[in-house]
């Protein structure tokens, strides 16, 4: 099966880890067993536009670094040929600060924090300390399988 990221970028930034994603996407799918293909809408934003859509969406008025926004149906969706997640928006000036302040590249920010925002499009969170636990040990899988460390 072919995973599918519908990719939009608003910025004049060169993303080039769209193969990477698809990559991941992939792995995701295997791994938790799905049976039609995964695609989701992701789209690259600046710091700027993050912050109207974290004010807009969370009640907090400063920039963060990704947003999820799970796909919630009320009809069946059996007849379509992939599984729809939702919507991933990240902050690319966020991610390169925050690979600075980490120490890592901004390939394995950029990868991990892709990764995260799909595990929160299928349900997982970390708001209590399990939470927390199971879902940064799936990511953290992900990370391991394509051999990005810290």
């Amino acid at each position: 099966m072919k995973s599918q990221i519908n990719f939009l970028n608003t910025t004049k930034y060169r993303f080039r880890y769209l193969k990477m994603f698809n990559l991941i996407l992939n792995i995701i799918e295997k791994e938790e067993k799905f049976q039609k293909p995964l695609s989701l809408d992701f789209t690259l934003i600046d710091d700027e536009q993050m912050r109207k859509y974290y004010f807009q969406y969370k009640g907090k008025d400063r920039t963060t670094d990704i947003l999820s926004f799970p796909f919630v149906n009320s009809f069946s969706t059996s007849f379509m040929k992939e599984k729809f997640l939702g919507e991933i928006l990240i902050s690319y000036q966020k991610i390169q600060q925050q690979a600075k302040e980490y120490g890592h590249s901004v390939t394995r920010e950029f990868c991990y924090l892709f990764t995260h925002g799909v595990y929160h499009l299928l349900g997982y969170d970390h708001i209590s300390l399990e939470e927390e636990k199971q879902m940064n040990k799936k990511v953290d899988k992900i990370m391991k399988l394509l051999q990005i460390e810290r």
